[in-house]
């Protein structure tokens, strides 16, 4: 038996790392036939992407749900699937898989869970409540070795469910880009492309552009991405007088990441995050924290320059050594570039299709 409708899960359609990865999925399985939906707690910018490449989208509420328990998005969920049944339910994300727990109970349809962060973040209650979706799920996808061993170690997923799939780059339309900004020659441009909160360590960023630009005075710096901390992150800048520029939320952040001169990824926890996909696929050298799945897709040295998280020493240092020697810059690039266009998005989905099939067919796995 072979899955023809599949209901994906997710708390938004906005424009992040982990949406655009999902996205990927869901528009390749919807060219391959599948007929394939996708319910969220409220919609954003890719819900035209997604209609446009086949994909329904149903947006089930007003206000988003993130890394919390809603009664009201599950039940939501509920009605969807019991008026409409999909074969299979895929959730990503933390407050989506817990919905679709909850949603399915009783059910009969099996759920596939994908996850893509490490979660720190979560509390015992937290993982408390995840753990009953891991339970309830026939399979749960690692898109890192580092995020494997958490389920299997801390989450005490069975090994039986736990499939390692890494992300690869989604073939997904890219946004032309607008104008960003204006350089002189020999102004070269440093970027980060990530949501303003903690654990994208963005002040680490900017605690090593305070040396860096001292070193380096002809380089400039921009910051793509909105979130919480983006008012302190702008007064912390400010204050110490940075050559940065904050460009907030911009549909056509992966347009920009070609235009940079250098990348950074300043991460204390990430899973395969795409904007180093998309840096490597673009040319871009990268300078990145060594944590969650960034060594398993960008080796230290080879691809990257690896740094440890939260060290804006460490940081600035690997950028200055990228950015004063074209020689090295231009080494990373290409063979990030290489390893990249190893990595087949076909290939994902065919791994995801076996996963979708053993899920149908097998018996629940506790």
């Amino acid at each position: 038996m072979t899955v023809q409708r599949v209901l994906f899960v997710a708390d938004s359609l906005e424009v992040g790392g982990a949406e655009r990865a999902l996205m990927g999925l869901a528009v390749g399985l919807a060219a391959r036939g599948t007929q394939v939906t996708l319910a969220c707690s409220v919609g954003g910018a890719l819900a035209v992407d997604a209609e446009i490449s086949g994909v329904g989208v149903l947006a089930l509420g007003t206000r988003q749900v993130k890394r919390r328990a809603d009664a009201s998005f599950a039940w939501a969920l509920r009605e969807e699937i019991v008026g409409d049944p999909p074969d299979l339910v895929h959730s990503h994300m933390y407050a989506s898989t817990v919905a679709a727990a909850h949603a399915l109970s009783g059910l009969g349809i099996p759920l596939v869970v994908h996850e893509l962060s490490e979660a720190f973040w979560r509390d015992k209650r937290a993982r408390r409540i995840a753990a009953v979706a891991y339970r309830s799920s026939a399979a749960v996808i690692a898109v890192s070795a580092a995020i494997g061993r958490r389920l299997l170690e801390v989450d005490r997923v069975s090994a039986a469910k736990i499939h390692l799939i890494p992300n690869t780059l989604p073939d997904l339309p890219t946004k032309p880009s607008e104008s960003a900004w204006s350089r002189s020659e020999g102004e070269p441009m440093v970027g980060v492309v990530a949501r303003l909160q903690h654990d994208k360590g963005v002040a680490v960023f900017l605690r090593a552009v305070d040396i860096l630009s001292k070193r380096l005075p002809a380089a400039r710096f921009v910051i793509v991405g909105d979130g919480p901390e983006r008012r302190a992150l702008q007064r912390f800048a400010s204050d110490r007088r940075l050559p940065v520029t904050f460009l907030g939320f911009r549909a056509d952040a992966q347009a920009l990441i070609a235009q940079l001169d250098l990348l950074v990824v300043p991460s204390y926890t990430e899973g395969t995050p795409l904007v180093v996909l998309e840096a490597a696929n673009a040319g871009v050298p990268v300078v990145a924290t060594a944590v969650g799945g960034i060594p398993e897709q960008v080796r230290d040295g080879i691809e990257a320059v690896l740094v440890p998280a939260g060290n804006h020493r460490a940081l600035g240092d690997a950028c200055f050594r990228v950015l004063s020697d074209a020689f090295l810059g231009e080494r990373l690039a290409a063979a990030g570039r290489r390893r990249v266009h190893e990595a087949d998005p076909a290939k994902t989905i065919d791994a995801i299709e076996r996963i979708y099939t053993m899920a149908l067919n097998a018996a629940p796995v506790m």
